[in-house]
């Protein structure tokens, strides 16, 4: 097969190229970048991608398969499939399913069903502590060698310090990258909205950014401590932001991800108590992080 993906505006960080390039594929395999106006191979299939932006396949670290267990809200064939037809092809799942991706046995099914679906790459994301309890930890190296790329209890913050720690330095043992969901629930429980002036003038109970930020700082401290590499999900609050530059600016391993809602809501968006705009997923979106 040779196929010339032409007219579009291609985007390719690893390279450094963010212009107007023609894509030439052969046999599967990007062959070639071409300059516009460059000859075009010939017999190749023309593919006109005027007003499109041609880009590496994307990778999600955070997705939610639901398989095994409820797969009535989704499955790994469809989820994995949703995702190459937006440009998704690398999908990472979360360990959240029933029974939570904990053992070897959880891991080894979801690759099964991964590769019998097809559609895109699916990397397991095994649980830190048992079940995703926060008061043991998970088997680590077991899920290691079954295929796991990270370790997270994602929707759960590790409430010990003490475990978190322990939980950093098996993970840098066995190279994996530990994603944290921070949330100290003894500040954020039955939370609304963000604490703030709309959750007074609703009459709503706010979680305070602080909630977020002190394990934000808890987690760059340890990766310190440790040396290990940490992930921070969906970062939501200013100051939260500013702890992990400060903590890059240090040259800690420590990345974090945000969501589209917390970036474009804000506490306004509440008023008039839209169901849509609070709960526990949506309501760290107004804490502020722009």
């Amino acid at each position: 097969m040779r196929l010339l993906i032409a007219n579009g505006y291609l985007i390719d960080p690893t390279q450094g190229i963010n212009g107007g390039r023609d894509v030439f594929i052969e046999d599967g395999r990007v062959a070639a970048l071409l300059a516009r106006g460059e000859a075009r191979p010939e017999g190749a299939e023309v593919f006109d991608a005027t007003g499109l932006v041609v880009a590496p396949g994307f990778i999600d670290l955070h997705v939610h398969l639901r398989e095994p267990g409820q797969e009535y809200k989704e499955t790994i064939a469809s989820g994995a499939a949703a995702g190459a037809a937006g440009g998704w092809t690398s999908l990472c799942a979360m360990p959240n399913t029933d029974p939570v991706n904990d053992n070897p046995a959880v891991t080894s099914f979801i690759l099964e069903q991964a590769q019998g679906a097809g559609h895109a790459n699916v990397f397991p994301v095994g649980a830190i502590t048992k079940g995703s309890k926060g008061e043991e930890l998970a088997e680590m190296g077991e899920m290691k060698r079954a295929g796991i790329v990270a370790v997270t209890d994602d929707g759960r913050s590790v409430p010990s310090t003490g475990l978190m720690r322990r939980a950093l330095e098996y993970a840098r043992g066995f190279d994996l990258t530990v994603m944290d969901h921070c949330e100290d629930l003894s500040l954020s429980a039955g939370g609304a909205m963000h604490e703030g002036e709309w959750s007074l003038r609703l009459g709503l109970r706010g979680a305070p950014a602080l909630a977020e930020e002190s394990d934000v700082m808890r987690d760059c401290a340890l990766a310190e401590l440790t040396g290990a590499r940490v992930h921070l999900a969906h970062v939501s609050t200013r100051g939260a932001v500013e702890a992990v530059r400060r903590a890059k600016e240090r040259g800690l391993e420590v990345t974090c991800e945000v969501a589209p809602h917390h970036f474009t809501l804000a506490d306004e968006a509440v008023e008039g108590f839209d169901t849509n705009t609070t709960g526990a997923g949506v309501c760290a979106a107004a804490h502020g992080a722009t």
